[in-house]
């Protein structure tokens, strides 16, 4: 998703028992953090915490320009098992066991194979937070140097860097770089409200975003409407002022960005990328929390076994890229189910989903879409790399 803007000051905070290192304002004169982490974790957000989980008890930090839990950019929205893996049960807010899908003139019911749920995103990376150990930097990441990454309070170093900075992917190369292609990213923007809505989790199909589509996700109480364009257009507001309009609502306070779909390169000149740096959101649905946390999760396994000497940072990356591979085909079948939705008349999109309503193409679509990144290392992975390493 979209970066978010830094705060006034630079704060360091501590959950584990490693000492302090020292506070800075953006404004001072940078100075050095600290140099030893034996893991430096670029953005607190769903990836950047998930790797964080399979590394506590080492020297770990998170950077991220906003407070930790602050500046969300997602409807947040993921399995409970997802949320379950990230320790933050406490944070879910209401549970969700169908889609509905809704067109002008028609609707369909997906039953969902497990249970959804919306949360508190606040709660959510708090919670995940304590449970890593790690130290927390408040401060906007600017770049890197060999095995050091650059912030605007000075620099920090660490035996192995990954980034989970977002689509820009400031320590693999940034916004600028070719490795940032913008033309697998999709926009979408949301704005949440009090109203009630029948439960299930609502995608519309409708006019004022024929490149995209609408959505409504109740959340205890309150509603999360947003509306999303394949095509990357940002300039949204009309489009959600108008679907919201349908429910005899305003939009208040919209938060949004770019979702970056489309598998970019795993491992960078040694840093490991997750989440929307390496293009985890999936296409077509725009789901990303789920593979940002399953990539997540998977790098941190390997990169704690760098640390702890177990296998070279040589097989970590190889492994990682196998296992973001694996589901390249589905990435790509994803990719162009996006290409024939722009396509379909809105008549044909209905039509589709009430077929795909049905128990079995339901579960023909829904097995491979729900095993994108669900490969773990096995007991025969961890002994071939055992093996290797030996």
């Amino acid at each position: 998703m979209n970066s978010r803007l830094p705060s006034p000051g630079a704060e360091v905070i501590e959950a584990s028992p490693h000492l302090g290192h020292a506070l800075a304002a953006d404004s001072d004169p940078l100075m050095l953090v600290d140099t030893d982490y034996d893991v430096v974790i670029a953005g607190a957000s769903f990836a950047g915490l998930a790797v964080g989980l399979n590394l506590a008890g080492r020297h770990v930090v998170l950077i991220d320009s906003a407070p930790l839990g602050e500046g969300v950019t997602s409807a947040c929205a993921a399995p409970v098992s997802i949320v379950d893996a990230m320790h933050a049960q406490s944070s879910i807010l209401q549970v969700h066991d169908h889609l509905m899908l809704h067109t002008s003139n028609s609707e369909a019911v997906w039953p969902l194979p497990e249970p959804f749920c919306t949360f508190d995103y606040r709660q959510l990376c708090r919670a995940a937070f304590a449970a890593t150990g790690a130290e927390f930097v408040q401060a906007r990441v600017s770049g890197r140097r060999a095995h050091t990454v650059q912030t605007t309070s000075g620099e920090l170093g660490g035996h192995i860097l990954v980034d989970a900075t977002g689509w820009r992917a400031a320590l693999a190369g940034g916004s600028a770089a070719a490795y940032v292609d913008r033309r697998w990213m999709a926009f979408g923007i949301e704005s949440e409200v009090e109203y009630t809505l029948d439960g299930g989790l609502h995608f519309y199909f409708l006019p004022e975003v024929r490149d995209g589509y609408a959505w409504a996700f109740p959340a205890a109480g309150r509603v999360r409407f947003g509306v999303l364009s394949y095509r990357g257009r940002t300039k949204l507001g009309a489009a959600l002022a108008t679907f919201m309009g349908r429910f005899g609502l305003k939009p208040g306070s919209v938060h949004g960005g770019f979702l970056a779909s489309g598998l970019r390169e795993p491992v960078v000149d040694g840093v490991f990328v997750v989440g929307d740096a390496s293009g985890h959101c999936l296409p077509l649905t725009g789901e990303g929390i789920r593979t940002a946390v399953l990539g997540g999760l998977q790098c941190g396994q390997l990169v704690r076994r760098v640390v702890a000497g177990q296998i070279s940072s040589t097989q970590a990356a190889r492994y990682y890229r196998d296992f973001t591979n694996r589901s390249g085909r589905k990435f790509r079948a994803l990719l162009w189910g996006n290409g024939a939705l722009l396509a379909l008349p809105s008549s044909a999109v209905g039509q589709l989903a009430k077929c795909f309503s049905r128990p079995h193409p339901l579960r023909v679509f829904m097995r491979p879409y729900l095993s994108v990144f669900a490969d773990v290392l096995s007991p025969s992975d961890l002994h071939s790399l055992n093996t290797e390493s030996s």
